[in-house]
């Protein structure tokens, strides 16, 4: 039952989304074709995978210093190529099977399984912290600052979290161990906040080959884009196709024109994809010289 539930909530979701872009991009199909490439359009294009290139890494760095925490110390050597890697497998239906990759990784270098389980839980944890976090220093009302930054803080404690994950595995009927984050996760956090701003900048990017981005637009731009990232992380779709997407366009549709949006989150998509998978393809090579160094 519960998997059927599952697949009627994902299927519901790709509908509406579907629904919803293909309204908009009928409803503003003209000015879609009548879109033109600023200037430096072929230059920024250039930098775009660049950039979202070093967001992966960088994540995949946090996701070394996650392990770490956890009492499983991994060298950047490792993690930066065994994230990068199995990236792409997030488009895969079930929206797991990268995870899988990054298990079955761990288990040959003889890591605590347990260990790498609660670091794929908290990698996307922390990420929305720092989406949440973007998302509040680019809004203009003092008090919600402070209550959602008090909120992330609380939410990432490691007290709490270390109860909840022994809680989960108790109901699971397994043994309780002592795994755990052993420190609060402030340099994570950041670091996590950090791969959003290089995401945020990607599709900044995106947006600047359509049209000019004025400065005052750079904050409702940055907030948008990473609540839209948020909803897309929480969502069972795979790699929130769809769901990022049309979340983008609802909530800076006051901002930009429909068609400008449109134009802009289908590029940075086609951006992503492409970024990770050089990436994966530069970790494969890399693992590979690894390999016959080794040798």
């Amino acid at each position: 039952m519960t998997q059927h539930l599952k697949l009627f909530v994902r299927l519901a979701l790709i509908g509406l989304t579907v629904f919803f872009l293909g309204k908009t991009l009928l409803a503003n199909w003209q000015d879609v074709k009548t879109l033109e490439l600023q200037s430096q359009a072929l230059v920024i294009w250039w930098g775009c995978p660049g950039n979202c290139d070093r967001a992966q890494v960088w994540i995949a760095f946090v996701w070394g210093w996650i392990l770490e925490t956890l009492q499983n110390p991994v060298s950047s050597r490792w993690s930066i190529p065994t994230f990068l890697k199995n990236t792409p497998a997030k488009y895969i239906p079930g929206n797991f099977w990268h995870m899988v990759g990054r298990f079955k990784a761990a288990k040959d270098r003889g890591l605590s399984l347990e260990s790498v389980a609660l670091s794929v839980l908290l990698e996307p944890m922390l990420i929305i912290g720092g989406a949440l976090l973007l998302a509040l220093l680019n809004t203009s009302y003092p008090s919600m600052k402070g209550l959602g930054l008090g909120l992330i803080l609380i939410g990432l404690h490691p007290w709490g979290i270390n109860k909840l994950w022994r809680g989960y595995r108790k109901f699971q009927g397994k043994d309780t161990s002592a795994i755990g984050m052993q420190h609060y996760p402030l340099r994570e956090l950041l670091g996590a906040t950090g791969f959003m701003l290089l995401r945020s900048l990607t599709f900044l990017c995106a947006l600047w080959v359509f049209t000019p981005i004025s400065v005052d637009l750079l904050r409702p731009m940055v907030g948008g884009f990473s609540l839209a990232w948020i909803l897309s992380l929480i969502t069972p779709v795979p790699a929130g196709i769809g769901v990022f997407e049309a979340s983008a366009v609802a909530m800076l549709d006051g901002y930009l024109s429909p068609a400008v949006l449109l134009a802009a989150v289908a590029m940075y998509r086609l951006v992503s994809i492409l970024a990770e998978a050089i990436g994966a393809g530069g970790a494969l090579l890399i693992q590979d010289i690894q390999h016959k160094s080794a040798a």
